[in-house]
């Protein structure tokens, strides 16, 4: 009777093992590369920046009153903004209303609807839709269509323009629409604050004010 023949699998060498380790890892390396052309680098810090900074929201209910502006030397367009901005800061409807039914932070679709409905709609510049739900793409917007002046560029923001923040230890990624900006002080309104709130920043320096997205 034959002796049945066992066949045992040599254990893997070290340098096999290590071996198969560098391929997994440039395999993901590759797949990184591609992902981050894909979406741009940028976007992807942008992203990694937002997921360690720390927030303290400022959870204040802001001004009482709507302020007075002064828009005989506004552009038609800015009127509209602050007008449709005043309406909405008086009703305070949910944030749906500015998403087209998202259940997601509004700050940036708020802003959408106000120049929509103000008939000066911006584009989005991945879906061409009047909203632009996010505030890197919103900031991508301004910077295409040459309206975007960084935070230290020396630009006096106006009412009507529009303040975007990333990493803002208050605010986090945010914008809002400023209405006021008098020695240092500068007052908005926005959504997703809790509600449309009126902010009145008294900080000569805001933190996280990475520019304004200019109406004109």
């Amino acid at each position: 009777m034959n002796k049945r023949t066992r066949t045992y699998r040599q254990p893997r060498s070290l340098r096999a093992k290590l071996l198969i380790a560098l391929m997994v890892l440039g395999s993901v390396a590759i797949v990184a590369v591609i992902a981050g052309t894909a979406i741009g680098w940028d976007k992807i810090f942008y992203k990694l920046h937002s997921a360690t900074t720390h927030v303290t929201f400022d959870s204040s209910s802001g001004e009482p009153q709507f302020p007075d502006i002064n828009m005989s030397q506004l552009s038609p367009v800015r009127q509209k903004v602050i007008r449709l901005a005043r309406q909405e800061f008086m009703a305070n409807p949910p944030g749906t209303k500015y998403s087209q039914g998202a259940n997601e932070p509004w700050c940036a679709d708020f802003i959408s609807w106000l120049f929509k409905e103000a008939g000066s709609p911006l584009k989005n510049p991945h879906t061409g839709s009047w909203r632009i739900p996010g505030t890197f793409t919103l900031r991508e917007y301004y910077q295409q269509v040459g309206k975007f002046k960084p935070a230290d560029s020396g630009y006096t923001p106006r009412p009507g323009d529009v303040a975007i923040y990333h990493g803002s230890p208050i605010f986090g990624d945010h914008t809002h629409m400023v209405l006021k900006y008098d020695n240092g002080i500068l007052t908005t309104v926005g959504g997703n604050e809790g509600k449309i709130r009126v902010f009145a920043n008294t900080k000569k320096q805001y933190d996280g004010l990475v520019g304004y997205g200019v109406v004109d």
